[in-house]
């Protein structure tokens, strides 16, 4: 939430309001919220089925990626549909459940363990408000002396052994059948081993590709209106991704053929280093882009619960800076010896039936 100083303690009220008196009893609320859920959802797989499927990449990878597909994606989606049946036959039960949650949430004895507050403001407002943050804080159930979480850091989380076992489940290719003359495809699969370093390098090589490569071949010559990658310098998760696309079975090719173009523009490098040089700049320009007073909170807060250092981050700008043709092969290789590729893709039943007989087969889903 977002508030001046003087009205921080609305927000706080707010707040409070939200986490301990919801009134959680009303079935027809509850039930209107599940239908607009649904149709949002649906919609969103229609509109926006690039985020759809990267969501679904992801979650075949990272447990992390798994939980955000629970939250946010097809598996999201098909526990709002089973929800919204329950609440409308056995609404006691969904009721039970969400009282559960909420007591859960408020137990007096953790409450306060798992959790973090993040505020960000100019120092002079944060330490105006913060008679008001600890009235906020006090009113809550439990207190600093409750017990303790493990330490996750050390520790892995209870969750992840069976997150990984129900990540297996999706582990295939995927096709997601809606009503579409467009085509959202994506192919991804892990760069890096788990603990292997990812050196800065990899995030100009990842923005060369995106920018030229497969803006060429995906979007100019394919007829998209977007072609890109995703990459994450935390996990070496590689994602390619389509957006409104024309074209299934091409643009999985043009995917495929992307080793070979790095290895194509590691050797233009070395002939004309403007070409380097002219990468190296874009990607340094991504890591100092502007950013908004909330948007620097989140930064800061997203930096400190990974520990991430200013020695790291000086570390990675001057891997990027250093980036050498011979990165760009080391990727190439890297795509070529993709661990544990697959694809998900969002389309219509006619596209998938024309790219089966292409050869490009998936485990097909209908969705609407």
């Amino acid at each position: 939430g977002k508030a001046t100083s003087e009205k921080i303690d609305e927000l706080f009220n707010i707040f409070n309001l939200m986490l301990t008196d919801a009134k959680l009893d009303s079935k027809d609320k509850v039930i209107e919220i599940l239908k607009e859920t649904k149709s949002r959802m649906e919609s969103s797989v229609q509109g926006s089925g690039h985020s759809i499927v990267n969501s679904r990449l992801k979650a075949r990878y990272r447990v992390g990626g798994y939980v955000d597909e629970l939250t946010g994606g097809i598996a999201h989606l098909e526990a709002i549909k089973e929800i919204l049946a329950e609440a409308e036959k056995d609404w006691p039960s969904v009721l039970a459940r969400l009282e559960n949650i909420r007591s859960t949430l408020l137990k007096q004895s953790t409450c306060r363990s798992g959790m973090m507050l993040d505020v960000t403001a100019e120092k002079k407002v944060l330490d105006d408000i913060q008679p008001n943050l600890e009235n906020f804080l006090n009113v809550l159930p439990g207190d600093s002396h409750g017990e303790k979480m493990m330490d996750f850091y050390e520790q892995p989380h209870p969750w992840v052994d069976d997150a990984k076992k129900q990540m297996a489940a999706i582990d295939k290719d995927e096709g997601f059948v809606v009503p579409t003359q467009v085509s959202y495809v994506g192919k991804g699969g892990m760069l890096y081993d788990e603990g292997e370093y990812i050196p800065g390098s990899a995030s100009v090589v990842a923005r060369f590709l995106r920018t030229g490569y497969l803006w060429d071949h995906v979007r100019v010559m394919g007829g998209a209106y977007g072609g890109f990658c995703v990459f994450s310098p935390f996990s070496g998760l590689l994602g390619f991704l389509s957006y409104r696309d024309p074209n299934l079975e091409k643009t999985l090719d043009v995917y495929d053929g992307a080793a070979d173009a790095l290895m194509a523009a590691a050797d233009d490098m070395e002939k004309n280093p403007d070409i380097l040089t002219t990468a190296i700049i874009g990607a340094i320009g991504d890591l100092d882009g502007a950013l908004t007073p909330d948007q620097k909170g989140n930064v800061a807060f997203q930096r400190w619960l990974i520990n991430e250092t200013a020695e790291h981050r000086q570390k990675y700008r001057g891997e990027v800076l250093n980036t050498k043709p011979s990165d760009f092969r080391d990727f190439a290789e890297r795509l070529r010896n993709m661990k544990h590729p697959s694809v998900a893709v969002v389309s219509s039943k006619g596209a998938f039936e024309k790219a089966a007989e292409a050869g490009k087969k998936m485990e097909l889903t209908e969705i609407i």
